[in-house]
């Protein structure tokens, strides 16, 4: 009788071994999802959120903070893909500036060039526009990142330019996941328009005045080859006598 005594005893002590492991590593297991929980709420409470007229969003953390250039790429390609472009690169270039800003303030760029009939002015006329970023100016201390863009807008028809339209906007940029479309992991918003009014430059005045010259005179190349009479141009006014 002996035997089976001592096979139930082995039975019961290998049991009592199993289940003693079983306990030490479900406690083990618990123990260290806890330290990861407590890390994960850790890093949640970290974690800061602004609010803005778009909704809330989370900001960067110190330690992942971007770079000022990141921040200033991502004005410049905006400004470069959203407000330059001609009848071909038109749709290409605002798709690629839409997936950098958030939905309400693409949305309200988007429904301008529609109602301005963009895309129709640069079939009518063969036009394009093109653009010169004069500076970007970025807070990057703020949390979100403010800043304003200011630039300047020149409009081709043929081989005929415009004068230069200045255009300057605020901004805020906040964090968002890197993509393909959009590779600087910030988003702007709050994007608005602000007045910039700056002086015409001598090199651009000289510019225009050349252009309006050789406008004049192929005008008149035009009307002599058609035989069409053209008005005599007044003779300059005599300078006064200097006073004696």
């Amino acid at each position: 009788m002996k035997e089976p005594v001592q096979d139930v005893n082995k039975t019961f002590l290998t049991m009592r071994i199993m289940a003693l492991s079983a306990m030490t590593f479900a406690f083990v297991e618990a123990v260290v999802f806890s330290i990861l929980l407590y890390r994960a709420y850790q890093d949640r409470g970290q974690q800061a959120f602004v609010a803005t007229d778009t909704g809330s969003f989370a900001v960067v953390a110190a330690s992942s903070a971007h770079t000022e250039f990141e921040a200033r790429n991502l004005v410049k390609a905006f400004m470069q893909t959203m407000f330059a472009h001609d009848q071909y690169s038109f749709r290409f270039n605002l798709n690629a500036g839409l997936s950098l800003i958030e939905e309400r303030g693409g949305r309200f760029l988007f429904e301008s060039f529609e109602r301005g009939q963009v895309l129709q002015n640069y079939v009518r006329y063969g036009a394009r526009q093109t653009i010169t970023v004069d500076s970007v100016k970025l807070n990057m201390q703020a949390r979100p990142i403010t800043g304003q863009v200011y630039i300047k807008q020149i409009v081709f028809i043929g081989d005929q330019r415009s004068q230069s339209k200045p255009l300057a906007a605020k901004f805020a940029l906040v964090d968002t996941d890197r993509s393909d479309r959009n590779p600087f992991g910030l988003l702007i918003t709050d994007f608005d328009f602000i007045p910039y009014n700056p002086a015409v430059s001598q090199q651009e005045q000289a510019i225009l005045r050349e252009q309006e010259s050789a406008r004049q005179r192929k005008l008149r190349e035009q009307a002599q080859a058609a035989g069409v009479p053209l008005p005599e141009t007044p003779a300059p006014a005599p300078a006064p006598a200097p006073n004696r």
